[in-house]
C-alpha cells in the first residue's frame, strides 16, 4: 500500500520523538531531523539528494563525514620511490602503459633510440619502428622488464598470436 504525505510526516515525527505539530513547526522554521546523529540541524547542513521527497540527504554533512572518516581504508602505497598503481599479474595494458611511462620519464630509453636486440637493426626516419617486448611476461613484478626489438623481430617472437588460415589471411590477434 502506498504511503501518504501525512503518513510520512507522522512516521518522521515519531522517529524524532515529538508530536506532529512540533515536527511541522521545526520543518517550517528551516530545520531537519538528522537520522545519523539524531538531532535537529538547519537544512543548510544537509547535502542534496534528488531521490528524497525534500531533496535533502537523510543525515547531515558532519555526520556523514564522521562515518566516512571512521570507515576510511587507505589504499596501499607502492614501495618507496615508486608512484605506480599496484601491479596486476597478467595485465598487458598496465604493463605496456608502465613501460611507455618509464620511457617518457627517462628511466628506460625510447625504443627508436636503441638498436634491436635480435637483429641489430638501427632505426631511421621512415623505417620500421622499434617496440618494447615484455620478454619475461606480464607478471606484476616483471612489467618493467622489457627488451627493445624492431617490429619485424617482435612479430617473429610471437608467431602463435597470428595463425594463417587456409585462404592466406590471418586469424586471431593482429599486431
Amino acid at each position: 500500500m502506498a504511503q501518504t504525505h501525512a503518513g510520512a510526516i507522522r512516521i518522521a515525527a515519531k522517529n524524532a520523538g515529538i508530536s506532529v505539530a512540533e515536527y511541522e513547526s521545526r520543518v517550517a522554521s528551516g530545520h531537519k531531523w538528522c537520522s545519523g546523529c539524531k538531532d535537529w540541524h538547519p537544512t543548510i547542513r544537509f547535502g542534496k539528494d534528488k531521490t528524497r521527497p525534500d531533496g535533502l540527504a537523510a543525515s547531515c554533512i558532519q555526520h556523514r563525514g564522521k562515518i566516512y572518516r571512521r570507515d576510511y581504508v587507505p589504499t596501499p602505497r607502492p614501495a618507496a620511490g615508486r608512484r605506480f598503481a599496484i601491479p596486476r599479474d597478467g595485465d598487458k595494458k598496465q604493463a605496456r602503459a608502465r613501460a611507455n611511462h618509464l620511457a617518457n620519464v627517462g628511466l628506460l630509453p625510447k625504443p627508436n633510440t636503441v638498436p634491436c636486440v635480435d637483429c641489430g637493426h638501427v632505426w631511421k626516419n621512415g623505417d620500421r619502428r622499434h617496440e618494447f617486448d615484455h620478454a619475461e611476461g606480464y607478471a606484476g613484478d616483471k612489467q618493467h622488464v622489457v627488451e627493445v626489438v624492431c617490429s619485424q623481430c617482435h612479430h617473429d617472437r610471437h608467431p602463435i598470436d597470428r595463425k594463417r588460415k587456409a585462404d592466406g589471411t590471418f586469424a586471431g590477434k593482429e599486431g
